[in-house]
């Protein structure tokens, strides 16, 4: 054996076999990333040593009975080099830094070891060859010897290719007592760099220097999940250890319900919230199918608290990938984000590609969605005859809902955009009437009818349909057209009109008034009329999509309380609505014999309560505290003005009316004039609660949303996205809503 030692960067290291933790950072220094001066001292040395007696095993334990021997036979036969100063004795040991196990902090290294100090490198070196006696098995021991780095700052970071930031673990000095776990230090995300790039301005010095190092190891050794050991003396960031990442971080990421509120009850039912999150991963393969470099590991949407909410993070990270401003995931989904970067040229123009070819899939959208109703309605119209098999096919029809809506309104966002910064959407769309308006507007001749015949009235109040067969005949033809469609339709627990009327027949007994006021036609309205025609046609496509996926719906759910009345008549369930508490495994189960007896569906009802006590803000983070929002804690408040988006014009004084879920009836002493509905979300299932009102406040949904379109399309004094309004204004409170302002007003009520 002629060399026992190796510099780094000689590249010699594969040529001996040096595991991964010297390979690697022989590889790095090789590739000009500044690793610390040192080498590796061999296992063949610690082979000679053995059979030339400098070192012995005895038991668990190396020993050295001679130091100033063993730093002779060091210095003459091994040939290692001369290192000023202190060093770092490192294992670098076969057995770890593998990709399917790190053993990370399994051996021994040793710090600030005095290099000219017989004794002190004896001790270091005896120590981490020690460590390798207590794991079993034949592998190398080489050991890496590096100088000190007078580090200023140092830590841990992940860079994963399934993220768009480097997740960062640093503390002052030097890390060992963070890598050992003695002390939690601090966390930063810090965005990694593409090769032509500069550094994040806002970061502090070390990190902005720790940013090229991590595109340095990306660019060596590839865009996948490599786990950085490094340190910052002020000047340069040292890549002190670079291993595979064996298992993905989990990443305090940022979640919403925002668009799902809007379409489901706050909570779902456990049915519904298990049919999102099995769908889930069709979801975000929307996105992949345009972009195979997209992560394939995260998921689109996380339960938290009995609620699928979407995750923010990833849909804001998917935009940054492609250099798009992340303010378009909120413009979509509603509610806030939780970053906020703009355009990136050059990350853009890197996407042209797959840009071009998610706008041409956009540009077809409207006929790609008429596609997909001939394909929906094909698969419900043979429904199975086992819970299996439908579950299976709602659990599909669920995603292509999802993954249409998702093309349908990403097709929307560039023409609206163009529509509100040249102030003519207001003007284009109070001319907008589209199926979901129908709902609404379709109540009116059914509303002259009763004004007509005052007897029905206490029938229509207690939300019975009176029985004179001319009423009863536009009754029919109205259920007939919109009776699939209900309050919080999306969640198939939820009964459709045609089962439960009494909502809409209450809601006869008020008038309309809330016919749309058209504005003058104008010229910045004329010219963008092409962009209006564009907008026009995707917005139908996208509301006639829901109303023919909510028919859809009322089949499968149609088919699911038949066999849930069979469970029942089995003795597999106490009652038919108890399906809606089970889980979709849970409900496939039953296929299989499986029995919920009246306790267990009694204690399902007590936890879904529990879960209705929480209130979760528009954004949380995965490792937040949510029992803070949990009935009977803190409130949040505010003061004075609220602000949001704008959906139509008119100014309202009046009382503040909050709701969680529509109702027909304004509370005592309200009059319709003086009410301004809040609400958290809305949807088609609110259109007999906005005849109550002479203004509405949305807390969550962008001016995309269901319920918008038909706020606009019924030209309700309207303002959505206003944050935290449901809780920061009690039922009561004097407002003042000035629509086309998008500002909500608070002041106390006068005596």
């Amino acid at each position: 054996m002629k060399t026992p030692f190796i510099w780094l960067g000689s590249g010699r290291s594969k040529k001996y076999k040096v595991g991964n933790k010297g390979r690697l950072l022989d590889q790095a220094a090789r590739a000009g990333l500044p690793v610390p001066n040192g080498g590796i001292l061999l296992d063949e040395f610690y082979v000679i040593a053995r059979r030339e007696g400098v070192v012995e095993e005895s038991g668990d334990r190396v020993v050295v009975p001679d130091s100033e021997w063993l730093h002779t036979i060091l210095q003459r036969d091994a040939r290692f080099p001369s290192l000023p100063g202190q060093v770092a004795v490192r294992s670098a040991f076969a057995a770890e830094d593998r990709p399917d196990a790190s053993l990370a902090g399994y051996f021994t290294t040793k710090l600030h070891v005095d290099f000219d100090d017989p004794r002190q490198m004896a001790d270091a070196l005896r120590a981490v060859w020690s460590s390798a006696l207590a794991r079993a098995g034949d592998f190398r021991r080489d050991v890496l010897v590096m100088e000190m780095v007078a580090a200023q700052t140092a830590g841990v970071a992940f860079t994963e290719a399934a993220f768009e930031d480097d997740l960062v673990n640093f503390t002052r000095g030097t890390a060992d007592s963070l890598v050992s776990g003695a002390v939690a230090g601090e966390t930063l995300q810090i965005p990694q760099l593409r090769a032509w790039e500069a550094v994040t301005s806002d970061l502090p010095p070390f990190a902005q220097r720790l940013q090229k190092l991590l595109r340095g190891v990306r660019r060596t050794f590839g865009a996948g999940d490599w786990d950085v050991e490094w340190a910052d003396d002020g000047a340069v960031c040292w890549l002190v250890q670079v291993r595979p990442v064996t298992r993905p971080t989990r990443r305090n990421e940022a979640f919403t319900f925002a668009n799902l509120r809007e379409i489901l009850p706050d909570p779902p039912s456990p049915f519904m919230t298990s049919v999102v999150a099995a769908a889930s991963e069709g979801f975000f393969d929307y996105y992949r199918h345009f972009d195979r470099g997209l992560p394939e590991t995260r998921n689109m949407v996380e339960v938290f608290q009995g609620r699928p909410l979407f995750n923010v993070s990833l849909l804001t990270e998917m935009m940054r990938r492609w250099g798009l401003p992340t303010a378009l995931v909120t413009n979509s989904l509603g509610g806030e984000g939780d970053v906020e970067v703009g355009l990136r040229w050059g990350r853009f123009f890197r996407h042209t590609f797959t840009l071009l070819r998610l706008g041409w899939w956009q540009l077809t959208a409207v006929s790609h969605a008429r596609q997909s109703t001939q394909a929906i309605q094909a698969q419900t119209a043979r429904l199975g005859d086992s819970f299996t098999a439908v579950t299976t096919t709602f659990r599909e029809l669920f995603t292509q809902f999802v993954v249409e809506m998702l093309n349908l309104t990403q097709a929307l966002s560039g023409p609206l955009l163009i529509l509100r910064r040249t102030n003519t959407l207001a003007e284009h769309n109070a001319r907008q009437r589209s199926i979901a308006t129908e709902i609404y507007t379709d109540l009116v001749p059914l509303r002259e009818l009763v004004a007509a015949h005052p007897r029905w009235r206490d029938a229509l109040a207690a939300g019975q349909a009176p029985s004179d067969p001319t009423f009863q005949a536009a009754w029919r033809r109205y259920l007939e057209k919109h009776g699939h469609r209900g309050i919080y339709e999306s969640d198939i627990a939820r009964p459709r009109y045609r089962e439960a009327p009494g909502p809409l027949l209450q809601s006869l007994l008020q008038a309309d008034n809330h016919a749309p006021q058209r504005p003058p036609r104008t010229w910045a309205g004329r010219l963008t009329a092409p962009v209006w025609w564009q907008c026009s046609r995707v917005m139908h496509a996208r509301e006639q999509w829901r109303y023919d996926a909510i028919r859809c719906y009322a089949d499968v759910r149609a088919k699911l309380l038949e066999l849930a009345q069979t469970a029942v008549d089995r003795g597999q369930l106490p009652h038919v609505e108890a399906l809606w508490l089970l889980t979709l495994a849970e409900a496939q189960a039953l296929d299989e014999g499986a029995v919920y007896d009246a306790a267990s569906i009694a204690q399902r009802e007590q936890a879904f309560a529990a879960l209705k006590q929480y209130d979760l803000p528009d954004l949380i983070r995965r490792f937040d505290d949510l029992d803070l929002y949990r009935a009977g804690s803190a409130p949040l408040v505010g003061d004075g003005r609220l602000a949001g988006v704008s959906l139509t014009t008119g100014t309202v004084n009046g009382r503040a009316w909050v709701l969680s879920e529509p109702q027909t009836q304004l509370p005592d002493g309200f009059t319709r004039d003086g009410t301004i509905l809040v609400a958290r979300s809305v949807d088609p299932g609110w259109i007999a609660t906005f005849g109550l009102a002479a203004g509405v406040v949305v807390e969550i949904g962008g001016d995309l949303s269901h319920g918008s379109i038909i706020l606009r399309e019924i030209g309700l004094p309207a303002v959505t996205n206003v944050r935290g309004a449901t809780r920061q204004i009690a039922t009561g409170d004097a407002l003042t809503l000035d629509a086309a302002a998008g500002i909500v007003r608070r002041a106390p009520m006068a005596d």
